[in-house]
């Protein structure tokens, strides 16, 4: 079964289908995968399931990876290369929040809460990113649920960090404003 990119500008590596192994690399996309910050203390055991469920794709500098309030259905490990995320201000202007780079995610809430994008996601280089879909994530739940569970337990730490994070920002600048 190919899995289609989720955007147009998406480039397969060639590693679109969990599930014919033979046409994958998977030494490869495992060494990808403990390369990045969410999943670099993850027993190698656990990184080889969770290669059979990943897909790789080249993504071209400006492309858009998802748009803010768009269906979200796939988090993604930036392996290669830099994206900025934006969010749109009261006036709908784009507001760059942050850049992000090789090792992190991002979109990773779609995965958990399958909600809306809450930002946009532009590339600013020509990258590689690992992409984790909604469908591979339930195939997950069902076939290795050790595997979803430490998934879930990293993203609600990671989540929980941003979170307290944000809020540290919030009361700097509620100060600022006194």
């Amino acid at each position: 079964m190919k899995i289609p990119p989720p955007n147009e500008g998406f480039q397969s590596q060639g590693f679109e289908s969990a599930y014919e192994p033979e046409i994958c690399d998977k030494l490869a996309i495992c060494e990808m995968i403990g390369n990045t910050q969410l999943f670099d203390d993850l027993d190698w055991m656990l990184v080889e399931d969770l290669s059979w469920y990943v897909q790789v794709y080249k993504v071209p500098a400006g492309a858009t990876i998802f748009k803010e309030g768009d269906r979200g259905s796939f988090m993604a490990l930036i392996i290669q290369g830099q994206v900025e995320i934006l969010k749109a201000d009261g006036a709908g202007i784009q507001k760059r929040l942050t850049l992000i780079s090789k090792g992190k995610t991002l979109g990773e809430m779609a995965i958990i809460d399958e909600e809306a994008r809450s930002a946009t996601c532009v590339a600013t280089q020509d990258s590689v990113l690992l992409l984790l879909n909604d469908e591979n994530y339930a195939r997950i739940i069902k076939e290795r649920p050790l595997l979803a569970v430490r998934i879930l337990k990293k993203l609600s730490r990671l989540m929980s960090q941003r979170l307290r994070s944000l809020s540290g920002q919030l009361v700097d600048y509620l100060g600022a404003q006194s």
